[in-house]
């Protein structure tokens, strides 16, 4: 195998500017589906429950990542916990053997897929509660903005590409061709 590209997306663009981007995710996913979904279930919305609010929305990003790892559950992996800025608690998993590019973007968008929609359904099945619901949905899509710029970046990678994760990024594997004369 010989790499075909790296990628280290912190190191290029900066913790700050993904962060930033993150947050814009949120708000702009938080207007949209709150706006539209209090239009369409006009019911008060109720304020009591907000600690089962926050403590639903600690356990989004640790539900996140369990659901990254169901896809690759067989492979050897690896957790860290780092800290930035003192406050914010970020839990890195490295796959210790290379992973196909299709297994890989399914690790990537399959938190999306599963939590967002039930969150939204929450939303709708509560509606005095949508005001909760499309905040937790928010928070995780602005998670999610960091998987969606991985699997823009993976999209462009041949289809027969090996990925493989450590500490600084990742990088796109390519098998190594054999002479034509084989």
């Amino acid at each position: 195998m010989k790499c075909w590209r790296t990628f280290n997306f912190e190191k290029t663009y900066g913790f700050n500017k993904l962060f930033v981007v993150s947050i814009l995710t949120t708000l702009l996913f938080f207007s949209v589906a709150f706006s539209s979904m209090q239009s369409y279930y006009s019911e008060t919305l109720h304020t009591p429950g907000f600690p089962w609010f926050a403590v639903g929305l600690l356990a989004v990003y640790p539900l996140h990542k369990l659901i990254h790892l169901v896809p690759v559950i067989n492979r050897r992996l690896k957790l860290t916990w780092e800290r930035k800025y003192t406050f914010l608690p970020v839990l890195t998993v490295t796959i210790r053997k290379p992973v196909s590019k299709n297994r890989f973007m399914i690790c990537l968008t399959l938190p999306f897929f599963v939590m967002t929609p039930l969150l939204l359904a929450g939303g709708a099945m509560l509606p005095h509660y949508l005001h909760y619901f499309t905040m937790a949905a928010a928070f995780h899509t602005g998670i999610c903005a960091f998987d969606f710029l991985y699997l823009k970046a993976i999209l462009s990678c041949p289809k027969n590409a090996f990925i493989e994760e450590d500490m600084q990024g990742f990088e796109i594997l390519i098998p190594d061709e054999s002479p034509a004369w084989h």
